[in-house]
């Protein structure tokens, strides 16, 4: 280290200035609590200034004289000037601005974590000596194409394995001891928490080749092909540098169904062990780990997805002065050919079209479809008036009018831009029931609108015939939007 660089990281960085803030221990409690804890990679602004103000309220008793100040100007602090310690901005998926953890923070977060981590209590030095010596081992056989060294490894473990295996089927188990268990188990959870920090920074890196391009783009001077080869050089770098590397191997990773039925075996068998009983807070991170992993990852590639936009616009800007540029570029061939009639030059032409930008980062997680537990009803008894009830049920049920619920999404959706469900439902009440509001979600997935299943709404909805008994569902958030909506998001 060097004075230098201490100086200006304490000095000038956002992660030792909320270290060294007023209310630090409240103000990283509180984030920790709603981003980490409760598993919200994003959250809106309503939302978080509610959840802020309610921790406010639970701190009068004990801490009265903490965070006095209107949890919307604590809001503005944390995200603007020099804190940046929130990201706001606006997201496709919520009509409000919606806030995120800065890479400044996610370190903060994760250095505390590794020192201050209550919930397991201490630090494992047995189980990391095992954990770094088998990774210089690995370093050393799987890092060498050395076919004596692979091959020398690989029998000493087969010999091993069939040593154990001679073991188990005599009887002679050997299995850690609690404290190793705790121990492995605290240096996983701690890896955890230090992966789902090291998202934001390669996210960062993703932003900023966007906001390079998009600089580029507003210089006078700069062509389409420069801005472009800019734009993919830099992403080309970005991958081979190792932080790209490895998001690139840790997406192929999470991609695979295979490994993610496995890790969740895992983590079933996990609530099976006595040892690690007490540690609550523990399992329910790894418990939450690849949804929230996965969510992660879909973050950062909505960023790339974000990139390739920007250069789909950027050709599209360019698309009317390349044409107009094209045809008097053809203009002048015609004019050449034709004082050339007589004696023509032996020459060629080739005519670049209009390029198609695809990203390999692009593609959506593939998502397995849901399994149904299959029931049994060997002990069903016959019971001819619920027969009959529920034939009178199917018959009473209204057919649903779907050229009349998509003509109301497409009203509102032309006026306003979008509209959620319960917002569309106020102006057009459920004239079926429960079965119509199943049927405008059912549109929401098959007419390519915004279907959050991470986030839930309330909804009020007539179930008979007198519209005087209403019931409230919880439903995912659905959001209609129109096109020209989408295109201006994207």
């Amino acid at each position: 280290m060097k004075l230098e660089s201490l100086l200006t990281f304490f000095y000038s960085s956002p992660s030792a200035k909320l270290l060294r803030a007023q209310n630090a221990p409240f103000v990283v409690y509180f984030l920790n609590i709603v981003f980490k804890v409760d598993g919200n990679l994003t959250i809106s602004h309503a939302l978080l200034q509610q959840r802020l103000r309610q921790f406010q309220e639970d701190l009068r008793p004990t801490h009265s004289d903490v965070l006095l100040d209107e949890a919307s100007n604590y809001l503005t602090q944390w995200s603007t000037g020099d804190s940046r310690w929130l990201r706001r901005f606006y997201d496709s998926q919520d009509a409000d601005s919606v806030y995120q953890l800065t890479p400044h923070t996610e370190e903060v977060i994760k250095f505390l974590s590794q020192i201050l981590d209550q919930s397991l209590g201490f630090v494992g030095t047995e189980s990391r000596l095992a954990r770094i010596i088998a990774t210089l081992n690995d370093l050393v056989v799987r890092g060498s194409a050395d076919t004596e060294r692979r091959l020398a490894f690989l029998y000493e473990e087969q010999k091993r394995l069939e040593q154990e295996i001679a073991a188990v089927k005599a009887g002679e188990i050997i299995t850690h001891s609690p404290t190793a268990i705790r121990e492995r188990f605290a240096d996983a959870v701690t890896d955890l928490v230090s992966l789902q920090g090291d998202f934001r920074a390669v996210e960062e890196s993703f932003k900023s080749i966007t906001r390079d391009v998009q600089r580029k783009q507003g210089e006078p001077t700069a062509s389409r092909g420069t801005i472009l080869g800019f734009a993919l050089d830099a992403e080309d770098r970005l991958k081979e540098e190792d932080q790209g590397a490895s998001f690139q191997a840790f997406v192929r990773l999470i991609l695979s169904q295979t490994q993610q039925d496995s890790l969740e075996k895992v983590i079933r068998q996990l609530d099976e062990m006595q040892e690690l009983a007490e540690l609550v807070e523990g399992k329910q991170r790894v418990r939450g780990m690849i949804r929230s992993l996965s969510a992660e990852a879909e973050k950062v590639l909505s960023t790339t997805r974000r990139l390739s936009n920007t250069l789909r616009r950027l050709l599209d800007t360019r698309t009317n002065s390349s044409r107009f540029r094209l045809a008097q570029i053809l203009q002048d061939l015609k004019s050449l050919a034709a004082s050339h009639s007589e004696h023509p030059p032996e020459i060629g032409i080739e005519v670049s079209t209009d390029l198609t930008l695809n990203n390999l980062s692009s593609r959506t997680f593939w998502e397995p479809p849901i399994a149904f537990d299959e029931l049994v009803f060997d002990n069903e008894l016959e019971d001819e008036d619920q027969r009959l009830l529920a034939f009178r049920e199917l018959a009473a049920m209204q057919r649903l009018d779907w050229e009349r619920m998509r003509s109301n999404i497409t009203k509102e959706v032309s006026s306003r831009g979008r509209i959620t469900l319960p917002e569309l439902m106020k102006f057009y009440p459920a004239k079926s029931g429960t079965l119509e509001l199943l049927g405008y979600i059912q549109l929401a997935h098959d007419d390519g609108h915004i279907v959050d299943e991470s986030t839930t709404d309330s909804i009020s909805v007539c179930i008979d015939e007198d519209q005087d008994d209403f019931k409230v569902f919880e439903i995912p958030r659905v959001t209609f939007l129109s096109r020209s909506w989408e295109q201006t998001d994207g």
